[in-house]
């Protein structure tokens, strides 16, 4: 299977070896950096930054009721086969087309961004708390239950203990992944800024 691949899909190790020398031109002509171009550079680093950290906290909160309702061992057959299949959809669809889809919607800038990283992150993350609550150990959960607790205290002092430092590490590693797409979703908001600038221009002389 992995060789039949590997055939498909042209991997040649030869090839490769072949492309070094254009990646050490391609590195030595990127030294010495551009001094000049840090400032507008910091400028859209701290943009990015809080971009990410706002979608994260953001997609970090509105993940955890999602989280619980598609684990297999805490929602109702009729709420986890729903909802799971809910994540898996929204799951699918790619950050760049939610950016453009909320370009649409509230118009050009970060804000954007903000709202695809939360969409894509929301799903992402319930996804990965469901699995971890899934995997949670049964004998706190049977020790609170036998005291005659809800079903809110069982979730409170039986599972979340398990799997709040799980949850900590997810967003994490989410928050580090969003900021590198914070980036890229920067870019594309500014191309369509551009091609909107330059067809107005366009219009506004054929009009």
């Amino acid at each position: 299977m992995l060789a039949w691949t590997a055939w498909d899909t042209g991997a040649d190790p030869a090839r490769f070896a072949r492309g070094v020398p254009w990646i050490v031109d391609f590195l030595r002509r990127m030294l010495p950096p551009d001094l000049r171009v840090l400032p507008a550079a910091l400028v859209g680093a701290i943009k990015t930054l809080e971009i990410a950290l706002l979608g994260t906290a953001v997609a970090a909160v509105l993940a955890l009721p999602l989280g619980f309702l598609s684990a297999r061992n805490v929602a109702a057959p009729p709420v986890f086969h729903p909802a799971r299949a809910a994540l898996n959809f929204f799951r699918s669809v790619d950050t760049l087309v939610y950016a453009l889809v909320f370009v649409a919607a509230v118009g050009l800038g970060p804000f954007p961004g903000v709202l695809a990283v939360v969409a894509y992150t929301t799903t992402s993350l319930a996804k990965l708390y469901s699995e971890a609550i899934e995997g949670i150990e049964r004998g706190p959960v049977d020790a609170i239950t036998a005291t005659g607790a809800t079903r809110l205290q069982v979730l409170r002092f039986g599972v979340l203990p398990q799997v709040l430092p799980l949850f900590l590490s997810y967003v994490l590693y989410r928050l580090e992944t969003n900021i590198r797409a914070a980036t890229v979703l920067l870019v594309t908001v500014l191309m369509v800024m551009v091609v909107d600038a330059v067809s107005s221009r366009l219009r506004a002389r054929l009009v």
